[in-house]
């Protein structure tokens, strides 16, 4: 796993990730990068992961007794007393642990990635302008909510055009069809060519006022093929006039 960055935010303080001990009464955030995808964890606390507390189950009422039916004394004679001792019933009580509970989280986010076209779309000539752009937004902005607290993460993209013969174009504009777009090419000989656009994003996160940079290798990657050809050339014979 090839982390860019790891920024570590508690609270309203930057705190090295590797102190988890800081983490135990304020809520710790960790941004970075993974595979071109956006990664947080959140943790809170330094004790085993809080779970939801059980019920004890209700104790069970003892069977009653059947008492015995007694035997008839002869005429005259005194009844015995008879003295019924009951067990007495134990409850358990539970009384909540008293170790530190934590909570931890972790979020991924993918990037959206980029459709990318080129007009005219079929067979454009060689020293003609090709208009070429993507459909990839040119903002991201999302608000995440982990272990209680939210998280504003905020991206814009760079492209890198690659058209195939060597050349690269480095733009922050999508482009758009003739005849209103800004990222066009000629190609100088026809032939079979891929175009590879490269969009690099880079950005910020905000949590509780405090925002932070993300540095890093966020990129995803586009190509389509594009065939060039000549323009054809017809021979047209010369004009002769008869006298």
């Amino acid at each position: 796993m090839k982390r860019a960055l790891i920024v570590a935010l508690c609270m309203t303080t930057f705190i090295p990730a590797a102190r988890a001990a800081d983490c135990l009464d304020k809520a710790c955030i960790d941004v970075y990068t993974q595979d071109g995808k956006i990664v947080i964890e959140g943790r809170k606390g330094s004790g085993p992961v809080q779970k939801k507390a059980v019920a004890p189950a209700p104790a069970k009422k003892p069977a009653p007794k059947v008492r015995p039916t007694p035997k008839p004394l002869p005429t005259g004679s005194a009844r015995p007393k008879v003295t019924i001792t009951r067990k007495p019933v134990i409850r358990k009580v539970v009384t909540p642990s008293a170790k530190p509970q934590s909570l931890s989280d972790k979020l991924i986010e993918a990037l959206p990635t980029a459709g990318i076209a080129y007009s005219p779309s079929f067979e454009p000539l060689i020293k003609v302008p090709v208009y070429f752009w993507s459909d990839i937004p040119t903002f991201f902005a999302k608000r995440i909510e982990i272990i209680g607290e939210f998280v504003d993460v905020k991206l814009t993209p760079t492209f890198f055009w690659h058209y195939g013969d060597g050349v690269v174009y480095v733009t922050d504009k999508v482009g758009a069809p003739y005849p209103n777009g800004q990222i066009r090419h000629s190609y100088e000989k026809p032939g079979h060519y891929t175009i590879e656009l490269i969009t690099q994003w880079a950005g910020d996160f905000t949590v509780q006022g405090v925002t932070a940079h993300i540095n890093g290798d966020i990129q995803t990657v586009s190509v389509l093929p594009i065939t060039v050809v000549a323009a054809p050339t017809r021979f047209t014979p010369p004009i002769t006039y008869n006298r």
